[in-house]
């Protein structure tokens, strides 16, 4: 394979982690959203919002559908796969339209969009990296349908560690746009799930340098040899 066909490992590590990363707040929107469309009546400032439960019932649904069937996406981004990239397209257009209407809905009832809005950008953000992956000039060289080789543990833990620290520091960018009340509902899964990912990226990341001193040491012991 000449050095123009070769696949561009850092871009396709950012593009992982970028999904990783929109999953992530996608399923945290999702259930985080469970709050004002089950029980938005019960906060003074959802209350904008009892008529219009119905719609954020919805929304929460399709959000959490959309980042369940996100997680074995990205893994596929991975470990290649034949539709592993038009897969992540539609999981990436499904957050941004359920996180925009969820934004615009907020924005117009009770004029706060936050934390829809970050979930939107970040959504969005990614979608627009992965449509620019199509582009001629990078579309040969970077082949989703097959394993990430040379780069996989790393782009993994990337991912891994990305999505643990975030799950473990929600008082930091949920704090200052919801109740207290609502990030300790969530906090003992997130911590469960962060502390594990936390674990398995940084496991990726010492597999990954044990096995390339592994294979350092016998090509300097074969050459010695010769």
């Amino acid at each position: 394979m000449s050095e123009s066909k070769k696949p561009l490992k850092l871009l396709r590590g950012v593009a992982v982690a970028l999904m990783s990363l929109t999953v992530f707040f996608t399923l945290v929107g999702g259930a985080g959203t469970t709050c004002a469309a089950f029980g938005a009546e019960k906060f003074e400032s959802m209350a904008a919002l009892v008529p219009y439960k119905w719609l954020y019932q919805v929304l929460v649904v399709l959000s959490l559908a959309a980042g369940i069937w996100g997680i074995p996406v990205t893994v596929a981004l991975v470990r290649g796969g034949r539709h592993a990239y038009r897969d992540a397209l539609l999981v990436l257009l499904a957050g941004a339209v359920t996180s925009g209407i969820q934004m615009t809905a907020s924005q117009l009832l009770r004029g706060d969009s936050a934390p829809a809005n970050v979930r939107f950008y970040i959504t969005a953000f990614t979608l627009v990296v992965f449509l620019l992956l199509r582009l001629p000039s990078i579309r040969d060289r970077l082949d989703f349908s097959q394993p990430f080789r040379g780069g996989k543990s790393s782009a993994g833990g990337a991912a891994l560690v990305l999505c643990g620290i975030l799950a473990l520091t929600p008082s930091v960018w949920a704090g200052p746009t919801h109740p207290q009340a609502w990030i300790d509902v969530l906090r003992m899964p997130l911590m469960l799930g962060g502390g594990a990912s936390l674990l398995g990226g940084v496991g990726l990341w010492l597999s990954e340098f044990l096995l390339s001193r592994n294979a350092q040491q016998r090509t300097s012991t074969v050459q010695n040899t010769i």
